[in-house]
């Protein structure tokens, strides 16, 4: 998908298949990938076809699905990775929530989403926010108790549905869905 201020494609990777997504500027072609569950072939092709330096990977959870091939990715090709603040050791740099990283002209702002791990980062620029386990089409991630089950809801209710409702949100599993039908229509944020 090339839309008007990005490349965006998405691809099941992993043995526990996660959706991962190349993201780039389309002046630059500087991009990064989100939720490095695995490499294949298919990512590797598109980066040469579309002559994208990536440079980034962003990780929005710890859990090994999301993780699986930030060794590989990070063999081939020269990217900083990034995650929440203690969620993955290997990470280049830590994240609160609050930071702006560009990629080219692309500005990315990391979104706490704690709760399904206690320091989940979704990552948004503008149009698109990339929620990993936090949100999904109709539900959102698992976590291990009430009190992180609010504190989740209300990290989304506060830095993902703050964003416009036809921001397009892009889970680590499922179908994408919008902020809007999240927002009005998921049973968790009744």
């Amino acid at each position: 998908m090339m839309m008007n201020d990005l490349i965006l494609r998405r691809f099941t990777v992993g043995s526990f298949p996660v959706n991962g997504y190349l993201v780039a500027d389309p002046v630059t072609r500087i991009g990064a990938f989100i939720d490095p569950g695995g490499f294949s072939k298919e990512i590797e092709v598109f980066v040469k076809e579309r002559h994208i330096l990536l440079r980034h990977l962003f990780i929005t959870h710890g859990h090994w699905d999301h993780t699986e091939g930030l060794v590989e990715f990070t063999g081939r090709y020269q990217a900083q990775s990034y995650a929440g603040e203690g969620e993955v050791n290997a990470a280049s740099h830590s994240l609160r929530g609050g930071e702006i990283i560009e990629v080219g002209h692309l500005q990315f702002h990391a979104l706490p989403t704690p709760g399904h791990t206690p320091c989940g980062i979704s990552y948004s620029v503008p149009g698109c926010v990339f929620t990993g386990d936090a949100l999904f089409c109709g539900t959102v991630g698992g976590t291990g108790s009430l009190k992180e089950a609010k504190r989740q809801i209300d990290h989304i209710r506060k830095h993902v549905f703050s964003l416009p409702d036809e921001t397009l949100v892009f889970p680590a599993h499922g179908p994408m869905t919008t902020v809007g039908i999240e927002k009005y229509t998921n049973p968790f944020f009744r």
